[in-house]
């Protein structure tokens, strides 16, 4: 190279932001530029006649002799070291990374060998925090070249999503972690999502799911966030991979609560509703063990058993109200319970080779048992998902429940029409009929018989209003004295020469309001009932004319039909209380229809005064039963009642 070249080209050398250094055959520095002396701290005269060696550390001498000498016999512009951690070290012997590219050249006819050399620690600093950033991801994360989806990086995490270790996918396409024969596919995904930039998917465009393929075989549906970025001058893509399996699942069994709440709003009986339940819960839980307990009274009696909880765990038993099982306490307390081992109770329930469990309340409806054989197999999801379950089944079984109370008061609402249509309209008449001939004649005698048909529409009304007004509601409980109440409510009855004798007497706990309604019709009926007047041809009579109102208090029915000498007699037991008379009785074949609505043998008759007493003990959930009495007359029994019996030496009262 002539002598002015050179100065031109060490002009350019010195204006360089690398360190230039110019090395012989033998290996020794020519020429190096002021640059050495902020990368190396040599001065550049410091360095001419020196071989290249003493910029390189100790450790690797040996090592870089090889590599000069084999790059001298066959030189070409290239860059050092390729996939080489290269360092350099500076004059005080720290050593600092370096990037190295080397060229030949010509200089007054003579070969040497230009090498250009860059401080690199930024760069490394830059790609330690890059790595340890991949690492702490606890995603699978994988980096390929956006140009050509060669995979060139892979944090430790893609070793339990796909079963690859790193290595084994570095220099691999990215389709090696795809399924087997829809690289095609995969390929495109990649390429849009680069054209993108940046992107989060777990569908193709068609809906259909994207997978990871293991080592294995097996397929994992995974997200994908795609993010595209530059590192040394090269653009690539990292894509971080999420197994949403249980996300998929997930979906899958809220999918199947709401197919399953949609049938159970659908479902027409509370037995139907159980068992949707039942097997809902193993549809969207995959637990095969389940059973759910309706209330019954006094127990909780299961109504709907899964096939496998019956074959492996036996016919499953009810449980009292009042227990002290867990489902019994699900119940009252009206909270979910969960054990991770119910065994740990060690109680005597057989519960078969049920460990885990969950007892979930339904209302005031019942509970429903999910056992597994596996210890701790619930988890937060798995309560969370059966507890919607349970609100949404309390929800059906409300519903059905409300809507049998509306169809029962339809059902009144339909006798109270016939009522009023039918039995309304013959008194009516009458009255119309007596109105218009007392109009034309001077005969004022009609006047009384156009009274008792007033009188008896009077009545008529009072019955259905009593009926609409009582319903099935009850306002309160209270302690009550059987015998201040039962002589209060003999007291508003017209008894003429009837008596009354109480046996025995205590509390009674009921509805205060409603417990006077049900004596006084009792009572009237038993008055009217033992007449020995015509007027009074069947014990149906006394039936028809059971009211509550002070409108038909005022009637004279009892007082002009009320037997002379009939006795009645109540009394209080541990269960409940009787009334009974002395009349001529009930037949046998009549005592199981004269509670029903509409039942008369009187053509004036409503037929809906002993159906009150039956609504009445209804609300509170009493039995009737209608028997004869001692005397041979009729006698009414009320069980399932709270009393408390006190002295039964009570003196009888008239």
């Amino acid at each position: 190279m002539p002598r002015q070249s050179r100065q031109r080209y060490e002009a350019i050398c010195e204006a360089s932001p690398d360190a230039i250094l110019l090395v012989d055959h033998d290996g020794r520095i020519t020429y190096a530029n002021a640059r050495v002396t902020d990368l190396f701290g040599y001065e550049p005269a410091d360095l001419l006649g020196e071989p290249i060696e003493i910029l390189v550390p100790e450790s690797v001498r040996d090592e870089h002799i090889a590599q000069r000498d084999a790059y001298i016999a066959t030189p070409e512009a290239r860059p050092m070291g390729v996939n080489l951690e290269l360092s350099g070290q500076r004059k005080d012997g720290s050593k600092f990374p370096v990037d190295v590219s080397l060229s030949p050249i010509e200089t007054d006819g003579n070969r040497e060998f230009m090498a250009a050399v860059r401080d690199i620690s930024e760069q490394e600093a830059l790609r330690t925090k890059y790595l340890t950033i991949l690492e702490a991801v606890p995603d699978a994360v994988l980096v390929a070249d956006a140009e050509t989806g060669e995979i060139i990086e892979a944090n430790q995490q893609v070793v339990e999503l796909t079963g690859y270790e790193p290595d084994d996918l570095v220099g691999e396409p990215q389709t090696v972690v795809h399924p087997s024969g829809e690289e095609a596919a995969y390929r495109e995904l990649f390429e849009n999502h680069v054209g993108s930039g940046q992107s989060i998917f777990t569908q193709f465009p068609d809906g259909s799911d994207v997978y990871v393929e293991t080592k294995a075989g097996g397929r994992v549906p995974v997200e994908i966030n795609a993010h595209v970025f530059e590192l040394q001058n090269r653009q690539l893509i990292a894509g971080v991979f999420r197994d949403v399996t249980a996300r998929k699942e997930y979906e899958r069994q809220l999918q199947a609560l709401h197919t399953a709440t949609r049938w159970l709003m659908e479902a027409d009986d509370n037995e139907a509703i159980a068992q949707l339940v039942a097997d809902a819960a193993s549809a969207i839980l995959g637990y095969e063990h389940n059973v759910v307990r309706l209330v019954d009274e006094t127990s909780l009696r299961a109504v709907a058993v899964t096939e496998q909880a019956e074959t492996e765990l036996g016919e499953r038993p009810a449980y009292p109200v009042d227990g002290d099982s867990p489902v019994s306490r699900a119940y009252r307390s009206g909270e979910p319970i969960r054990y991770d081992d119910v065994r740990s109770l060690e109680d005597d329930h057989d519960r078969g080779e049920a460990h885990a469990a969950m007892y979930l309340p339904l209302g005031e409806h019942g509970v429903i048992s999910i056992v597994d054989p596996e210890t701790g197999a619930f988890d937060q999801s798995d309560e969370d998902l059966a507890f919607v379950l349970s609100l949404n089944a309390e929800i059906a079984l409300n519903r059905l429940a409300y809507e049998r109370d509306l169809e029962r008061q339809n059902e009144r609402l339909d006798e109270f029409a016939s009522v009023v249509a039918h039995d309304l309209r013959n008194p009516l008449n009458v009255a119309q009929g007596l109105l218009a001939t007392a109009q034309t004649e001077p005969d004022l005698d009609h006047l009384a018989e156009l009274d008792d048909a007033l009188d008896r529409m009077a009545g008529i009304i009072d019955d259905v209003l009593t009926m609409v007004r009582c319903g099935y509601d009850l306002e309160s409980i209270d302690a009550l004295a059987f015998g201040d109440v039962v002589t209060s409510c003999w007291d508003t009855v017209a008894t003429a020469d009837a008596s009354l004798e109480i046996e025995a007497d205590g509390q009674l706990f009921a509805d205060a309001s409603r417990i006077r309604n049900l004596f006084e019709n009792l009572f009237r009926n038993a008055v009217e009932h033992g007449s020995t007047s015509p007027a009074s041809n069947t014990r149906q009579d006394a039936v028809e004319h059971g009211s509550t109102s002070p409108a038909s208090n005022a009637r004279q029915d009892a007082v002009e039909h009320g037997g002379k000498g009939v006795t009645v007699t109540v009394g209080l037991v541990e269960d409940g209380f009787y009334i009974a008379d002395d009349g001529p009785g009930i037949p046998p074949d009549e005592r199981d229809r004269v509670l029903e609505p509409g039942w008369t043998t009187n053509p004036d008759g409503t037929g809906l005064g002993l159906n009150i007493v039956r609504e009445i003990a209804q609300a509170h959930e009493w039995d009737i039963d209608v028997t004869e009495s001692a005397a041979g007359g009729a006698r009414f029994e009320f069980s399932g009642v709270r009393t408390a019996v006190g002295d039964e030496s009570v003196t009888p009262s008239s």
